[in-house]
């Protein structure tokens, strides 16, 4: 029984629960309401449980074949058995009918208005990504922007689940969720997994720019190219959000850690070739932007909401990670490693 539970954990990948979880969270900071609530925060982290787990076993049960070319086959259980097909489809019929539950139990705190809007937002969010798992992959662009679109709309979700409307905030926190949190991590993904997804079809940029695992980019390479361009827009989205704000200790702390922080994983991402040096890369890079992604409505919040949100997520990583055995993204790998 114990083995199964951690087998949902790392198909569910719950290490990234607190990092959807935020998403909603910063979106509700942003909004034109009442401040946020812990009961705001308990809300959006128990429908982000189910909503985040339910759409990534979904992707895992499309990712079957390609899973069992990567370097880390074990990463679904269900290609390894733990877990059967059957299970992982209860599992995703009664996520989805969770998170319907919960936005329904929206009514009994908010407007009847502001629960629709909620729910409109929240459908285009989830289905994305279901045509994501389902055919998004196969087709170019849709690879790299489909969690873009989804967690625009989950903003947005955010806002209307407390009750508010969105603010200058939250659309220049939209430009980060699409530069940043999103297109870059499958920026990200789709360099660590790119012979996996070619031997698959998969049609992501990488593939069609012919990036190889095991092979270092270059600084002429198009991928490598298209990389800086959407950090240079993550950083572009913060340099609005001080035009907005126009707080000299913003700027700073822009020039001072923000662009420093993004050239350097720019720069492991370039020197480094090994697909397990990229991973580490990634979870260097999920701490780093989002510190500098939450900052951009440090005008509207406050610092300590910004360093809430840090310990929040970190903390949410750490212990979800705990609950997984096999997933590609526990620390413990790292120490048996190479």
């Amino acid at each position: 029984m114990f083995e199964k539970f951690r087998a949902f954990a790392d198909i569910g990948r719950t290490q990234g629960i607190t990092t959807t979880a935020t998403i909603s969270i910063v979106g509700a900071l942003t909004a034109t309401a009442a401040p946020v609530e812990w009961y705001h925060i308990v809300y959006f982290t128990i429908l982000a449980i189910f909503a985040h787990m339910t759409l990534n076993t979904y992707i895992a049960l499309g990712d079957i074949e390609l899973d069992a070319h990567t370097y880390v086959p074990s990463r679904n259980p269900v290609a390894s058995g733990i877990l059967s097909k059957k299970d992982a489809v209860r599992f995703i019929y009664g996520g989805t009918i969770a998170c319907a539950l919960l936005i329904l139990l929206l009514l009994l705190t908010t407007e009847y208005i502001s629960v629709f809007m909620a729910f409109l937002c929240f459908i285009p969010a989830y289905v994305w990504l279901l045509w994501y798992g389902w055919k998004g992959k196969k087709y170019l662009v849709s690879y790299d922007l489909s969690f873009s679109v989804a967690y625009a709309f989950y903003v947005l979700f955010g806002v209307f689940a407390i009750g508010g409307m969105p603010t200058v905030y939250t659309w220049i926190f939209i430009g980060v969720i699409i530069f940043a949190a999103t297109a870059f991590a499958q920026w990200e993904n789709g360099l660590k997994d790119v012979d996996a997804d070619r031997s698959v079809g998969v049609k992501s940029l990488a593939v069609v720019t012919n990036v190889k695992n095991n092979k270092k980019l270059t600084l002429t390479h198009p991928y490598f190219i298209y990389g800086c361009l959407l950090k240079i827009g993550f950083i572009i989205c913060c340099f609005i959000a001080f035009l907005y704000f126009n707080n000299i200790y913003y700027l700073l702390f822009i020039l001072l850690y923000g662009i420093p922080s993004q050239i350097f994983i720019m720069y492991r991402f370039l020197t480094k070739e090994k697909a397990i040096d990229h991973r580490k890369t990634i979870l260097l890079d999920v701490p780093f932007a989002a510190i500098l992604g939450y900052a951009v409505i440090v005008g509207k919040t406050g610092v300590i909401p910004i360093v809430l949100l840090i310990v929040y997520l970190i903390g949410g990583y750490l212990i979800g990670s705990a609950f997984q055995y096999k997933s590609e993204f526990k620390f413990s790998r790292f120490s048996k490693s190479k």
